[in-house]
């Protein structure tokens, strides 16, 4: 009978799960910055392009192969719903004006994408504290948003929430697409092809928008581009590599808590330093929503291990979490 791994020590838990809740918590806050000065969507193909590079090189240093044209096909379509899709209608609800902390929250209504995809595509049949979770997140959102202030400005910001809304579906389509694609099982392999080829996309995208002609270097502030850094270096290559670290050797139920810390770090963060409003509104409508994914997540928290994850991160080996 081979001998038990040692148990993790316990500040190395701490330190991981600081990164996991912290930094990914921070990155809506980061985005928001960087796109002060930078055209959005090259920053994030920037960030995307060259977080990819990093992890691959890594990966390749560790004696992992190079992928053949078959899963780089696959990386391309994972990535283009996760890193493209996603990513860019968080943009756009920065753009339109929506609060870094809002966006969270309504990124938060992940689990709830999945419950209905699931259900749609006949893999889960929901169950009835499912409902309830699915119901409550419902109430949150309908709550969290602001009707009469939405429409003011031709109802750009009922547009950019909107937006945030459609994004955590790309990412639960694209998470439920690379569980079965063909992918490298390395994770850090796979997370980094799919960084890599959204960054690409995120290229194609700035030029389709014009975000290349309007670059202009002498305008990039030093604090967009620490922002930008900041996203790449911190939330997409130290965050993530807590996150799979805790996911092998924690209860993957417990890691899935940054689902409900996440957006808790998000709203502070963008009331004390971009002066965001906290209203009692957002607060109620926001532990609505944080209280529909925790009853979501315990529904469906009684299968095999990592079932009630996205895996659930935003997360299956080929899977990466939404905040990276």
């Amino acid at each position: 009978m081979p001998a038990a791994s040692p148990a993790p020590r316990r500040w190395l838990v701490v330190l991981a799960f600081a990164c996991v809740y912290i930094i990914w918590g921070s990155s809506y806050l980061g985005i928001s910055v960087a796109i002060e000065t930078i055209p959005p969507f090259l920053m994030t193909g920037f960030r995307f392009v060259l977080a990819g590079l990093l992890l691959m090189g890594w990966a390749l240093l560790r004696g992992e192969s190079m992928p053949g044209w078959r899963q780089w096909r696959s990386a391309f379509i994972a990535g283009g719903l996760l890193f493209l899709c996603n990513n860019a209608l968080i943009v756009v609800a920065e753009l339109a004006g929506v609060p870094t902390g809002m966006i969270a929250l309504l990124i938060a209504t992940t689990p709830m994408w999945v419950v209905i995809v699931s259900a749609v595509n006949g893999t889960a049949r929901p169950n009835r504290m499912t409902i309830i979770g699915l119901m409550l997140g419902t109430l949150g959102i309908t709550l969290l948003v602001d009707l009469n202030g939405a429409f003011n400005g031709g109802g750009t910001l009922l547009i950019g929430m909107a937006g945030a809304v459609t994004g955590a579906l790309f990412w639960v389509l694209g998470s439920l697409y690379a569980r079965s694609a063909d992918l490298p099982k390395n994770t850090m392999l796979s997370t980094s092809m799919q960084l890599l080829c959204g960054g690409l996309l995120q290229f194609g995208l700035a030029a389709v928008t014009g975000d290349f002609a309007r670059l202009g270097v002498a305008a990039v502030s030093t604090r967009s581009l620490i922002a930008m850094f900041y996203l790449m270096i911190f939330a997409s290559v130290i965050a993530f590599t807590a996150f799979t670290w805790l996911m092998r050797n924690v209860n993957p139920a417990l890691v899935a808590t940054y689902a409900y810390v996440n957006p808790v770090i998000a709203v502070l963060l963008g009331a004390l330093i971009l002066d965001e409003p906290l209203t009692p509104r957002i607060i109620i409508a926001g532990s609505i929503i944080i209280g529909a994914v925790i009853v979501i997540s315990r529904a469906t928290a009684g299968g095999k291990r990592g079932d009630n994850v996205i895996e659930i991160e935003q997360d299956a080996p080929s899977v990466v979490p939404e905040a990276v």
